[in-house]
């Protein structure tokens, strides 16, 4: 069973290989002290990390990163902006754990409902099922317009 755990900016190197699966591209993602900068500047927007641990090996398997706020539309909400599983570590349970870690923390916090956005195509048909399959619906569609 995976053990859940938040991780603090101080231990960014536990959580950045997971986030980079998800994110390789970031500018938050080059090194650890790019990574330690940007959680301590999100950290004050509430930005939080935790990690899913199995034994014999140091890093996260698995991490997620999230955050509460209140919205007219939902109340109050804990919103997970990331959540990425290392590719040897998939399908051992890792993101389930911390799927029920994050519906805990939320009732915890008092939150009406917990939500995120998936990107869509093919690479994505398993994450869905799992979110389907934690109980989650889909109940929007996300635009974006990218502003130069």
């Amino acid at each position: 069973m995976p053990e859940i755990r938040p991780i603090t900016p101080e231990d960014a190197a536990l959580a950045l290989p997971a986030l980079r699966e998800l994110r390789p591209a970031a500018p938050q993602t080059e090194s650890v002290e790019a990574l330690t900068a940007h959680l301590l500047a999100v950290e004050r927007e509430g930005y939080r990390l935790a990690g899913s641990f199995e034994a014999g090996r140091t890093g996260a398997a698995a991490v997620t990163g999230y955050r509460t706020f209140t919205v007219l539309a939902f109340g109050q909400m804990l919103y997970v902006d990331d959540l990425s599983t290392l590719p040897d570590a998939r399908g051992k349970g890792h993101a389930r754990a911390l799927l029920r870690w994050l519906e805990g923390e939320a009732r915890r916090m008092g939150c009406l409902g917990l939500h995120l956005d998936s990107g869509v195509g093919s690479a994505r048909f398993t994450a869905h099922r799992l979110y389907l399959s934690a109980g989650m619906n889909i109940t929007a569609h996300h635009f974006e317009k990218e502003l130069e």
